[in-house]
């Protein structure tokens, strides 16, 4: 990732705290795995837990929200092998008005920490993939995007749609096992916001 995206990212995240008019919302909705995350867990269900801190960029009559997540994508067995993930995410958003009063584009940037759970036992040959942990490791700082549409149900409740694709793990050229890699999952979450 070279230095201007992650200026340009860290630029997004901060834009919030500069801020006025601060406003509270929680977050939870389940999430449809796209065939990245599916290719890691061997499932296609999670859910997502968040909180937001809005507020309109200063200056301007555009809003904008930081906000923290917390995500489960527990795993299925394949070939007596399973891989669970769970992610720590802080993201900023612009609020974007589409011209229509109850909906609302989101478009964002995201850092983001997974950590991984296996069980089973992989084989030791180094062309087995089948029975191979698609990846050898989630350690590291990940970069993602955002993109969503939220519309307002009451003053206090809207519903979200968001898309996410981050990154996860690249090709292991030290690995002596050949896996899956180029892992950089994506998917769609269904959240219900509660604003205070």
């Amino acid at each position: 990732m070279n230095q201007t995206l992650r200026t340009i990212l860290l630029g997004l995240l901060v834009l919030p705290l500069a801020a006025q008019s601060p406003g509270l919302s929680v977050a939870g909705g389940v999430v449809v795995a796209n065939d990245a995350l599916k290719k890691v867990t061997n499932n296609s269900t999670g859910f997502v837990l968040g909180a937001d801190w809005g507020a309109h960029v200063w200056g301007t009559d555009l809003a904008a929200r930081i906000g923290f997540l917390g995500g489960s994508f527990p795993g299925a067995e394949k070939n007596q092998l399973k891989t669970s993930l769970t992610l720590l995410q802080a993201h900023g958003d612009l609020v974007i008005p589409t011209g229509h009063p109850t909906l609302t584009g989101l478009v964002g940037l995201s850092f983001n920490s997974y950590s991984m759970s296996r069980t089973g036992v992989e084989s030791q040959i180094p062309e087995d993939v089948d029975h191979h942990f698609p990846i050898r490791d989630a350690k590291g700082l990940k970069l993602g995007l955002r993109l969503g549409l939220n519309l307002a149900i009451s003053k206090q409740l809207s519903a979200e749609l968001m898309f996410q694709q981050t990154e996860l793990a690249g090709k292991d050229l030290m690995d002596p096992l050949v896996r899956q890699g180029g892992v950089n999952p994506s998917w769609l979450e269904l959240d219900l916001r509660w604003h205070f």
